[in-house]
């Protein structure tokens, strides 16, 4: 069973500025697949240290290649 993190403890991982490269979050010990962005308004991304998400745009990138020849 995996670990939960407190509400608390995932808000503070989020808004640490050494956990985003760029526009990209990068946090392996956050187990969210989407993560708010620091501004809540601006949406939700991806946490990249997260292997499933790496599936996920795989999917979508084979969709749009599969959708591609519709």
């Amino acid at each position: 069973m995996k670990n939960r993190l407190s509400t608390e403890m995932l808000e503070r991982m989020k808004n640490d500025p050494t956990n985003w490269r760029g526009p990209f979050y990068y946090n392996p010990q956050d187990h969210r697949m989407f993560v708010p962005k620091i501004n809540k308004y601006m949406g939700t991304t991806l946490n990249m240290a997260n292997p499933k998400v790496y599936l996920v745009i795989i999917a979508v990138l084979a969709g749009i290649f599969l959708l591609s020849f519709y």
